[in-house]
């Protein structure tokens, strides 16, 4: 993997990239299955623990998720919508959002969650006012093109590999 030089990177805190919303509680007493996503605390498989048809809450596609409890800072994108538990923080984002930026955001947001624990609980106020180091443009803003770009580039990469993967398996 290369390094990318993030010399030039400048702060922004998640608060002004992101409306940070708490997940809502759903027991397991209270879960009746179905085909909703529910996304809880945990570091596996997307933060997916269970398929619900609870529909009350429900959080869109295109966006994040953020343990604050628990599994504390791990973050994925989700390109579904689902039910967001009360150990979940939403990252609503406040700009012009998709998967490859998302994907390239939320490996820095679960870096910077490394001062937090199951003790020392990352909650929406402390996650809002917490900064992330972003590429920047010539005029000092989220460099979201770039961001873009290079996570299609990985993408692309790597859907390269596994296809030779799949032919050499073959063989």
């Amino acid at each position: 993997m290369r390094r990318i030089d993030t010399s030039g990177w400048m702060p922004f805190r998640i608060g002004d990239l992101f409306n940070v919303v708490k997940g809502t509680r759903l027991t397991k007493a209270n879960m009746k299955p179905g085909e909703i996503r529910f996304i809880s605390s945990s570091a596996m498989n997307n933060g997916l623990t269970a398929m619900v048809s609870n529909n009350k809450n429900i959080h869109p596609a295109n966006t994040l998720t953020v343990c604050y409890n628990g599994s504390v800072g791990e973050t994925f994108y989700q390109d579904k919508p689902y039910w967001a538990s009360d150990d979940v923080n939403v990252l609503y984002p406040r700009f012009e959002f998709n998967i490859y930026i998302g994907m390239f955001i939320a490996p820095i947001i679960k870096a910077v969650s490394s001062r937090y624990n199951f003790a020392n609980k990352w909650k929406r106020g402390v996650m809002a006012a917490s900064e992330i180091k972003l590429p920047v443009d010539a005029d000092g803003k989220p460099d979201f093109a770039y961001m873009d770009s290079y996570m299609r580039k990985i993408m692309k990469e790597s859907e390269e590999n596994l296809e030779g993967l799949r032919r050499a398996l073959r063989i």
